[in-house]
């Protein structure tokens, strides 16, 4: 009876560590439907931000709330596929600034917190986007 205890303690315990394991960043967001959510709150933010909001007059936000979804999605392990430029290229031209980019990374953040998502997990999304900003900053 003792041995059935612990080999089925042991299992249970190891279920749990799979499942652990098996959690990712793209998980933690809550999945597409979650992240397109933020994305969607992201740029309707920036919109609203005189700081930026000149940087995206031109942009089709639908295609850049899709764009961006896909992007995370794929960067924190989701099935997405990203089939835009590379951040280089998509960025090539508009000016912009690290002022720009931290305006858009703190309505990132506020998008996240509604969205209830943890702070450690902003923080592990940030650490991945971080490295686009010598790509996207041309000043």
């Amino acid at each position: 009876m003792k041995k059935l205890k612990i080999t089925l303690l042991t299992i249970l315990c190891s279920c749990f560590v799979m499942n652990a394991q098996a959690q990712t960043l793209y998980d933690n967001l809550g999945g597409k439907d979650t992240i397109h959510q933020i994305m969607v709150r992201t740029l309707e933010l920036s919109l609203k931000d005189k700081r930026i909001a000149h940087t995206l007059e031109r942009s089709d936000m639908n295609r850049l709330a899709r764009l961006l979804t896909d992007q995370t999605c794929e960067l924190t392990g989701g099935p997405c596929k990203y089939d835009g430029l590379d951040m280089k290229k998509a960025h090539v031209g508009l000016g912009l600034t690290t002022a720009h980019f931290n305006a858009l990374v703190e309505h990132l953040q506020q998008a996240m917190s509604e969205a209830n998502i943890s702070n450690r997990t902003q923080n592990k999304l940030l650490s991945l986007l971080a490295p686009m900003h010598r790509d996207v900053v041309e000043k």
